[in-house]
């Protein structure tokens, strides 16, 4: 284990992407990771032994239930977690996850509209702590959530206005994506090629390349604080439940 603190536990509906912010993140701060792949029929671990938890993003759906086992079990997990209050940040589909156990819906835009590449998303007046200014940030997904309840929208968006929201200070999730770097994107767009080639263009995937670069540096800055004060509150939380 690296440095004096629980581990972390990251779940990745995908293998082999991990050069990602937060990865990064982790590792140049001392902090040790374990991963679960729920996807590969890996179990879930007890969350009770991890600092804290952060769900990725991932092609299905929060509300694939019927079609994926492994979705009912991960809506069980996140559903522990929020048991034994282990702080948890969910990206994507992990601020879905979390939206549906919370008692929020998960479907698509009215207009069924999308939201691929890179988006600009908003501070908001309730919370200007987490988000200071305008950020352009990834975005992959065609479903959006309500704000649960007994939560508050702490960053928003012009098409998907719920673009980010916490139950507490240590239960949150974000629709977009800061954790994907260039070399993230890279990946990503390689398996988007192979899997689906009719979804980008080659002139998308060039463009969405050049955002990631020209922006790389503002979100690698906003990501380092917030995952700074995060880990923080999740490792004080941690040394609580210890003694």
């Amino acid at each position: 284990m690296i440095g004096s603190t629980q581990p972390f536990l990251f779940v990745k509906h995908s293998e082999n992407w991990n050069v990602d912010r937060c990865t990064r993140w982790m590792h140049g701060n001392g902090k040790a990771v374990h991963w679960c792949y729920p996807v590969s029929e890996q179990p879930f671990p007890d969350p009770q032994a991890y600092a804290g938890v952060v769900v990725f993003g991932g092609a299905n759906s929060a509300n694939d239930c019927g079609d994926h086992e492994w979705v009912k079990r991960e809506l069980a997990f996140v559903e522990q977690c929020l048991q034994h209050d282990i702080p948890y940040f969910g990206i994507c589909l992990g601020a879905q996850m979390l939206a549906r156990v919370l008692g929020a819906q998960v479907r698509p835009h009215d207009k069924a509209l999308k939201e691929v590449g890179f988006h600009r998303v908003d501070p908001v007046e309730e919370d200007p702590e987490f988000l200071q200014a305008p950020l352009t940030v990834m975005q992959w997904h065609s479903e959006g959530f309500d704000l649960p309840p007994q939560t508050r929208r702490i960053a928003s968006g012009e098409e998907f206005p719920n673009q980010a929201y916490r139950l507490n200070e240590h239960v949150l999730g974000v629709q977009f994506h800061p954790e994907v770097n260039p070399a993230v994107l890279a990946i990503w767009h390689e398996r988007n090629r192979r899997r689906a080639p009719e979804q980008l263009t080659d002139e998308d995937r060039a463009r969405m390349m050049l955002d990631a670069h020209e922006h790389d540096a503002a979100i690698t800055a906003w990501l380092d604080g917030f995952l700074n004060r995060w880990t923080g509150l999740a490792e004080t939380a941690m040394s609580a439940r210890l003694r």
